[in-house]
């Protein structure tokens, strides 16, 4: 039996922590970043930041990559895997590890009917709701610098001091608000910290975009005629 150490929780629930998360990433001055969730948790912290920056937000699933009874690493559905070193079992193994868990990160993308915004030249600034080993962020950081990603920031509400040294390798910068020696599990520093099902997250995702569309249409509308456009310079899906 695994015994976890109590801690007391820091955030009332997702929504909460992302709020926070928020305030400390809106004071470093990010030029018209895009907000990168990893889905599902990591997509209901990134909302908060995504409107606190009134910036576009997209979302990207990262599985574990397990064999053998083993944490490999993890693998995002179009991206390079992150593979722990020295784990010990055969290469079919861990291709067929990885197959496995690249095509259910496949799987939920496609239920989460969002089209993957792109990064190339742009500042990312990828969202879990924590870490503890980092493995999952770490993945996802390599998934944002395969597609050729301006700015890499890591950003998260509560983390382990280890992890956060593993993400530290892989992103130009790492916020996080509590970082940590003593927490076990992400779940132990929120009050409420229920699992999202894919339908919930793709709403968040859905009812952002549709909050950005119209808030350029109203930009839009504003504008003097014959003005330059002064929009937010990013290529939002159906606003053509």
């Amino acid at each position: 039996m695994r015994i976890v150490p109590w801690i007391q929780p820091l955030f009332p629930d997702r929504a909460a922590a992302g709020r926070s998360l928020a305030a400390a990433v809106v004071e470093l001055e990010f030029d018209e970043p895009v907000v990168v969730g990893v889905a599902r948790g990591g997509v209901a912290v990134a909302l908060e930041v995504a409107r606190e920056l009134d910036a576009p937000l997209t979302a990207i699933d990262v599985e574990r990559v397990n064999a053998y009874g083993l944490r490999l690493g993890a693998v995002t559905a179009h991206g390079p895997p992150y593979l722990r070193e020295g784990h010990g079992v055969p290469e079919e193994g861990v291709a067929s590890a990885l197959e496995r868990a690249r095509h259910a990160a496949e799987v939920l993308e496609a239920r989460l009917e969002h089209e993957t915004l792109p990064v190339a030249d742009r500042t990312a600034i990828v969202v879990d709701d924590g870490l503890i080993t980092g493995l999952t962020l770490a993945t996802a950081c390599r998934w944002a610098r395969a597609k050729r990603v301006g700015r890499l920031i890591a950003a998260m509400p509560v983390g382990h001091v280890d992890g956060l040294a593993r993400l530290r390798q892989e992103a130009d910068l790492v916020v996080c608000l509590h970082p940590l020696e003593e927490i076990a599990v992400v779940g132990q520093a929120y009050d409420s910290f229920d699992p999202l099902d894919e339908w919930y997250v793709a709403g968040l995702l859905a009812g952002h975009h549709g909050r950005l569309i119209s808030s350029c249409a109203i930009d839009r509308a504003r504008r003097p005629a014959g003005s330059q456009d002064g929009g937010r310079g990013f290529p939002l899906p159906g606003s053509d």
